[in-house]
């Protein structure tokens, strides 16, 4: 249970620091660790059986090592590549406490941060992290999460994928909406991958994006 929390926590984090999230969460450390107990509950009901029971059934000895053994090479594999995850997450932290917050009104930067997004489209910068932005409007991490927190009650993520949703609305209206493909409008919202963009489409829309830009020609028709 510990292990899920953490997860979930984790999971909540990267919210307040990337815009694209796709393979930096830790969903499978939870797979995982419910695979692990599934796997125990096994072992121990081999060790019930007693050794008599094996001596017929030798194969069956190597099925609680076979996934003990996969369980902690995934582990191990995929918490190198978390690594540099956090990594990422240590640095922006180091950023942030260097950094003087800025002496500009509440009102100053929340219009900065919307010139930012609504004319500049910052946006559409597939990798947006939340310390890019801040290097843009000259302020900390801990100031701009809690404008979007508390002006807009969302966080990072959220906020910058409402952006890029709206992006995409306008691609998928367009009078030429049906030469661009969905890959196309992915890309020139932000969005990391069509997966991506398809899900967060739906997330804010209730429709996916195909099925939007149908609904939409159906109505011109």
């Amino acid at each position: 249970m510990l292990v899920i929390r953490l997860s979930n926590k984790h999971n909540k984090t990267i919210n307040h620091y990337f815009s694209n999230t796709e393979g930096k969460k830790m969903n499978w450390v939870r797979n995982l660790s419910i695979l692990a107990f599934a796997v125990s509950v096994a072992a121990i009901a081999f060790a019930l059986l007693g050794r008599s029971y094996f001596v017929h059934h030798n194969l069956s000895l190597l099925i609680p090592s076979i996934f003990f053994t996969t369980i902690f090479f995934l582990i191990g594999y995929k918490g190198n590549m978390q690594r540099e995850i956090f990594e990422m997450l240590y640095e922006q932290e180091e950023d942030n406490a260097d950094k003087e917050i800025s002496d500009s009104p509440e009102n100053d930067l929340k219009t900065r941060l919307l010139k930012l997004f609504e004319h500049d489209k910052i946006y559409q910068v597939n990798e947006l992290r939340i310390s890019t932005v801040c290097e843009s409007l000259l302020t900390n991490r801990t100031y701009i999460s809690k404008l979007i927190n508390d002006e807009f009650e969302m966080n990072f993520n959220e906020f910058v994928n409402k952006y890029r949703v709206e992006e995409a609305k306008q691609l998928l209206l367009s009078r030429e909406n049906n030469k661009f493909t969905m890959e196309y409008i992915a890309q020139q919202a932000g969005f990391g991958s069509v997966a991506s963009f398809s899900r967060v489409f739906k997330e804010i829309e209730g429709i996916t994006p195909g099925k939007y830009r149908e609904k939409q020609n159906n109505s011109f028709e």
